[in-house]
């Protein structure tokens, strides 16, 4: 009686792990298909990357400057404002 009892536990948990098993593997399959895309895509991307550091240092070059000339302007429309109100 008890080794039927097993074997009717055995008869229905086996397809219950089998379909538990295949909701796992489906997205693990997926996930590695988008992973061989994305080395497949990215990897010939990355010889664009080369001359970033210098256009970032260009850039960063570029920005104090403009900087440096709108606190200069800011500096002489506060004063065309200030006389404008009448204070010196």
């Amino acid at each position: 009686m008890v080794l039927w009892i097993v074997a009717i536990i055995a008869l229905l948990a086996i397809p219950l792990e089998i379909l538990l098993l295949n909701r796992i593997l489906t997205p693990i399959v997926e996930i590695d298909g988008h992973i061989d895309q994305i080395l497949e895509d990215g990897v010939p991307l990355t010889g664009s990357l080369d001359g970033v550091t210098e256009i970032l240092a260009e850039t960063k070059e570029v920005v104090s400057q403009v900087a440096a000339g709108a606190l200069r302007y800011g500096a002489g429309v506060n004063k065309v404002v200030t006389r404008l109100r009448g204070g010196y």
